[in-house]
């Protein structure tokens, strides 16, 4: 049953949008993609992906297609004219929870009462590590992928990761002036 009005969810159109890009694909190749990517937030398993593809199929975004020569019954994937449509209006639409995004580390310090001065200052060091690594994680992914406007998108991944990391500083410095005074 071909699609009404409905928006696709962030969920949907970044996938829908990444079987446009890549197509013809299969479901294997997406999964994959998504367990390499270290900017990837969705629910990516294959528990969701599979039922994903096949509610965009079923609502005429998907097509599938016999792979040639696979025993396996391989099937590949790729977007239709109204896939195609539906992605370009998602891309389009800017929501309000697109503007703040959930932020569980901010969520947190919202319960540093139940720390200790110490245990707040290792949190915060903890996070700061973490976060480090992900931004080492994040420049070599950049360094071996190819996709549109990459350094755009490298960039707010970067920056983002560098924001919070600047954040954790003040915090640090603010938790350990309070312990001072």
């Amino acid at each position: 049953m071909p699609r009404g009005k409905r928006d696709l969810t962030d969920n949907e159109g970044t996938l829908l949008s990444l079987v446009l890009r890549i197509q013809p694909t299969t479901s294997y190749q997406i999964i994959k993609i998504y367990s390499d990517s270290p900017i990837s937030n969705f629910n990516t398993s294959k528990g969701k992906i599979y039922p994903l593809i096949s509610r965009l199929e079923e609502e005429g975004l998907i097509s599938k297609r016999r792979k040639d020569g696979d025993r396996r019954g391989t099937e590949e994937l790729s977007c239709t004219a109204l896939g195609r449509q539906a992605v370009k209006d998602w891309v389009l639409k800017i929501r309000p929870d697109h503007l703040l995004l959930d932020d569980p580390l901010r969520t947190r310090v919202q319960s540093f009462e139940l720390l200790s001065a110490d245990e707040r200052a290792r949190w915060v060091l903890n996070a700061k590590e973490q976060l480090h690594s992900k931004l080492d994680e994040l420049e070599e992914y950049g360094r071996s992928v190819e996709v549109p406007f990459k350094e755009f998108v490298h960039d707010s991944a970067v920056r983002s990761l560098r924001s919070r990391i600047d954040w954790l500083d003040r915090m640090y410095i603010f938790l350990k002036n309070s312990e001072a005074a």
